[in-house]
């Protein structure tokens, strides 16, 4: 039983999981040059995932298609987001946690 401690600590340790957070079309962190006709200046779109005494309520997972969805909707026609800035919230606490991502950007039309 004693050697079982430390193996069962290691696995705990070292085991992890991963989550996929959306698709993107089109990403680059350079400015392009295409011009597209602008819906909106400012819009934004948030998901949150909540949990009290680690058991979740809702969504287990905040994803980058709800955000954008979510600020897509902000203004109509739109399809994309140009100058998009995402931000990733977390707050833990033993009885409460809550995790958010955030995106803001200005939505423009490509077609």
């Amino acid at each position: 039983m004693r050697s079982l401690v430390p193996l069962l600590l290691l696995l705990a340790v070292t085991l992890g999981c991963s989550t996929r957070v959306g698709d993107l079309t089109i990403a680059s962190h350079r400015k392009v040059e295409k011009k597209f006709p602008v819906v909106a200046e400012k819009v934004e779109g948030s998901d949150c995932a909540t949990s009290v005494l680690f058991f979740p309520i809702g969504n287990t997972n905040p994803t980058g298609d709800a955000v954008i969805d979510a600020a897509l909707a902000q203004a109509e026609g739109a399809d994309a987001l140009v100058d998009a800035t995402f931000s990733w919230y977390q707050l833990v606490t033993l009885l409460y946690n809550r995790v958010c991502l955030r995106v803001e950007g200005t939505a423009v039309r490509t077609r």
